[in-house]
């Protein structure tokens, strides 16, 4: 009788073994998880896209502080910015990016200072208007006025690579972008080339007003840019704004402590019904000159100078 309830008992253990067993097995026959059903869609990611590091996660951020400038990371499904890249390759190769990945300089990857990780961003090199769908994992660049840091694999599509810098235009993918959160919520890291092929999202460009220059009749802009790709390498210019002033004089003052600068002129600019005068330095169409100058800038305590594109 005792032998019997052991053998029962004996079954049962090897039952509920087998069982696991089994699940185990119709586990690993699964080739991924069900992802962005908040969509309306249902996507599918292979489980050897996971990424390589297992602390990675998703991450906005608080507030920090870089060389005396506070940066604020934020969720913006409407970015679009035009600014300077550059690019980080071997020195960083295999190193931990900000939100806990690792870094390989050959794949289609980008630093950003404030967008979320991971995030999906389009950047077109606006002097070859050669563009590329990039995957935002880590934080940077923090050298004068730059907007992202490049791979060293994007950096060679865009045709930069040689340079070191370029100017380009930079704009989130909102729907990629959702995609990618859910994703890493639920620990999964995979690249761009992985994720479904979604209709690019169309995102307005913001509209640039006529400005007018004090002392001069003249329109600066006679029309809105346009801002066609087969128009960007012949329409846009690159300025340098020093400071913006609610009084004219003290906009003159300034405009004459910057002697050493050249072109640095006054506009007289309209925001929410109230007079605003910007000392600008500009047009430049020299990426590398606009860096340097902007760089010399930040050297003398013009902390506030930021490049702008119009």
């Amino acid at each position: 009788m005792y032998s019997n309830s052991i053998g029962l008992k004996s079954n049962n253990v090897i039952q509920i073994v087998l069982l696991l067993i089994l699940l185990l097995l119709l586990q690993s026959c699964t080739s991924g998880i069900e992802v962005a059903a908040n969509l309306g869609k249902k996507y599918f990611i292979p489980n050897d896209k996971k990424s390589k590091s297992s602390k990675a996660v998703f991450k906005i951020g608080k507030k920090y502080k870089i060389k005396g400038k506070y940066y604020f990371p934020k969720k913006d499904l409407y970015y679009n910015k035009t600014g300077i890249a550059s690019w980080y390759g071997p020195k960083f190769h295999g190193k931990i990016t900000a939100n806990g990945e690792v870094y390989d300089q050959y794949a289609l990857t980008a630093a950003h200072r404030t967008l979320p990780l991971p995030s999906a961003v389009k950047v077109t090199n606006l002097e070859n208007n050669k563009s590329i769908i990039l995957r935002i994992n880590d934080r940077g660049p923090y050298v004068n006025d730059r907007i992202i840091d490049l791979s060293s694999k994007a950096a060679d599509i865009l045709g930069l690579k040689k340079k070191g810098t370029g100017l380009v235009r930079v704009t989130i993918l909102k729907e990629k972008s959702k995609i990618l959160e859910e994703l890493a919520k639920k620990g999964y890291f995979p690249e761009i080339k992985d994720l479904p092929k979604l209709e690019l999202p169309q995102v307005n460009v913001p509209k640039i007003n006529n400005v007018k220059v004090l002392g001069s009749k003249k329109k600066i802009l006679k029309n809105k840019i346009n801002y066609d790709v087969k128009n960007l390498n012949k329409e846009f210019k690159i300025f340098i704004k020093l400071a913006s002033f609610s009084s004219l004089k003290s906009a003159q003052l300034m405009k004459k402590k910057l002697s050493y600068v050249e072109n640095v002129k006054i506009y007289k600019t309209m925001s929410r019904d109230k007079v605003f005068f910007q000392v600008k330095a500009g047009p430049f169409l020299d990426v590398k000159k606009v860096d340097d100058l902007h760089y010399l800038l930040l050297k003398k305590g013009m902390q506030g100078a930021q490049i702008v594109v119009e």
